[in-house]
């Protein structure tokens, strides 16, 4: 929940703030009150709050001068000034301070809803935006010891920056070529009513299957999981290959690849083909037009193609998910977590703390990435690990049920029967 402190030296305005912030509807909560800024320095220090709702003129210190020692401090939380005053000097200076709002008294509900709306929304953009910054550091490394492929590929296609130590392996000299190739699992009719919970499995079995395709077809290659059900392969050029031989052992590489997923997991799948380019710059180029001429192929349910072998516009004209990127890894960082810890005591609260985002907002933006609910996620994830631990054969039910999660053993009965149509005992007898 989201902190709030309010330093004024007027009781009855704290006392009417207090009642009128609807607290529950901004998923927030009272965090303390002072009389004035050198009070209110203590009281933030203590509780390190979210946004300081604080009057200027008070005994002491007044609101003016603690934001800016709060500043000094490298305070990160937000300011909302609240001011019996409309002292032009005062909301010029709050402005140089980056001041969220300064209202002047007194002021409606509608007025400080609005206001600490406002404040939360940049607070929730702050965090997601230090998240993917997280992650930046996590994928490039985060120090001294050296990068992995993977890693630097990643970083590079993402738009990251690759720092750190560069293995030798991945040192690219100004001959050096590499194209890109994005690939796309698509939904067919065996996936479609499902839920994106399935992904991260169908993720691993892709996975094998590329590994296994490269390792034969081009050892030097790199594999990376973008976002969701797209990939990246990053394919060194040989010096002895002209560029005309470069793309069709591309081609060729991609259809096999297509062809692979096909037949071992029903799915179809579209590759788009970057062109060859030089150094680290290039490799981002070339994934553009990759993903360019993905989304220029025929319509999903097509079944698996290449993109077209022409030259096409940079990715930035392309119609782009209205989601942003950085939504979306704070989603996949959901998922990714529930996959790791299914089998704890999970709520979206939990992870709302974890990424200091509003457990509302990001119950909304997991629905609106993945299309459905948080809790019908962690169900899915939980049955399909069930299912599979039966099929093994080698845990009773009740073993089962706790090693997903589920204490109660009847609920999880319930539950496995809703989703697989079968009862645990059932689904059992399905073993071979």
């Amino acid at each position: 929940m989201w902190k709030i402190v309010i330093i004024d030296d007027d009781f009855q305005v704290v006392n009417g703030l207090r009642k009128a912030i609807p607290w529950e509807e901004l998923d927030a909560e009272f965090a303390g009150e002072a009389i004035d800024g050198e009070a209110g320095l203590k009281l933030i220090d203590e509780m390190n709050p979210d946004i300081v709702l604080t009057d200027i003129y008070m005994p002491v210190m007044n609101g003016i001068q603690m934001i800016e020692e709060l500043k000094l401090r490298n305070f990160g939380g937000r300011f909302v000034i609240l001011s019996g005053y409309n002292d032009f000097e005062y909301a010029r200076t709050a402005l140089r301070l980056g001041v969220d709002d300064y209202l002047t008294k007194p002021v409606t509900l509608d007025q400080i809803h609005n206001v600490l709306l406002s404040a939360i929304e940049k607070l929730e953009e702050t965090y997601l935006n230090r998240l993917g910054n997280h992650q930046a550091s996590s994928a490039a490394g985060g120090g001294a010891r050296e990068q992995t492929r993977e890693e630097l590929l990643l970083a590079t296609l993402n738009g990251w920056g690759v720092t750190g130590d560069i293995p030798a392996s991945m040192l690219l000299d100004t001959t050096c070529k590499n194209r890109i190739l994005v690939m796309e699992v698509l939904w067919n009719k065996r996936t479609r009513n499902l839920s994106l919970a399935d992904w991260n499995l169908f993720k691993f079995a892709v996975s094998n299957i590329v590994a296994e395709v490269l390792g034969e077809q081009w050892p030097d290659a790199v594999f990376v999981w973008l976002f969701g059900n797209h990939a990246a392969l990053l394919l060194p050029s040989q010096e002895e290959e002209s560029e005309e031989e470069n793309s069709q052992n591309a081609e060729r590489l991609g259809r096999l690849i297509i062809d692979n997923v096909r037949t071992f997991l029903g799915l179809e799948s579209r590759i788009g083909l970057g062109r060859n380019k030089r150094g680290w710059e290039g490799i981002k180029v070339s994934a553009d037009e990759a993903m360019q001429k993905l989304l220029e192929t025929a319509e999903p349910g097509a079944g698996g193609r290449m993109g077209p072998d022409h030259d096409g516009p940079g990715i930035a004209k392309a119609q782009l998910p209205p989601i942003q990127e950085k939504h979306r890894k704070a989603v996949q960082f959901m998922i990714d977590y529930i996959h790791k810890h299914y089998a704890e005591d999970l709520t979206l609260e939990q992870l709302a703390s974890q990424l200091y985002i509003s457990k509302n907002y990001l119950n909304q933006l997991f629905k609106k990435v993945t299309g459905e609910t948080f809790t019908n996620y962690v169900i899915r994830v939980r049955i399909e690990r069930a299912k599979a631990l039966l099929l093994e054969g080698n845990h009773l039910i009740y073993e089962v049920s706790e090693m997903v999660g589920y204490q109660n053993v009847p609920y999880f009965s319930t539950l496995f029967k809703k989703y697989c149509g079968v009862s645990p005992s059932e689904m059992m007898k399905f073993r071979s």
